[in-house]
């Protein structure tokens, strides 16, 4: 088993959170569509049953490559930073974040995030959640 093969899954997601967002606005603002939208009150799991607290208009994408050298996820910075006026905008409406998710079979895992790609997180300047899953298996 490769270094790759620890990482089972990796998305990346622009996130709008607050209180009744103008979605429609929000994605014209941008010029994207979002992948996902969450209204206060849907439920997000039912036993134990979760609803959301708040708005949420989500923008994501699976990540090719898990371990950080990804074209997928700089192309989608890029295209963020390009409507750095219009997510100036959009802070009117809500808290914008952006989440990393990864999720392993493993115990141990890391993501490497190449320079290039912290240097376009940078000049976003929108904050980056982390967040992993690990399933606890140990490989050899």
């Amino acid at each position: 088993m490769t270094e790759n093969d620890k990482i089972n899954h990796a998305s990346l997601a622009l996130m709008v959170i607050g209180a009744n967002l103008p979605m429609d606005e929000i994605s014209a603002t941008l010029g994207i569509k979002p992948t996902k939208v969450i209204r206060q009150g849907d439920v997000l799991n039912r036993l134990p049953q979760i609803v959301a607290g708040e708005d949420e208009w989500i923008y994501a994408q699976e990540l090719e490559s898990p371990q950080g050298r990804d074209e997928i996820m700089r192309g989608i910075l890029q295209n963020i930073g390009k409507s750095k006026s219009g997510l100036e905008k959009v802070k009117q409406y809500g808290e914008i974040r952006l989440r990393l998710h990864v999720q392993s079979n493993y115990a141990q895992m890391a993501y490497c995030l190449m320079p290039e790609t912290l240097s376009d997180l940078a000049a976003i300047g929108i904050p980056l959640d982390i967040s992993s899953v690990s399933w606890g298996e140990i490989g050899m």
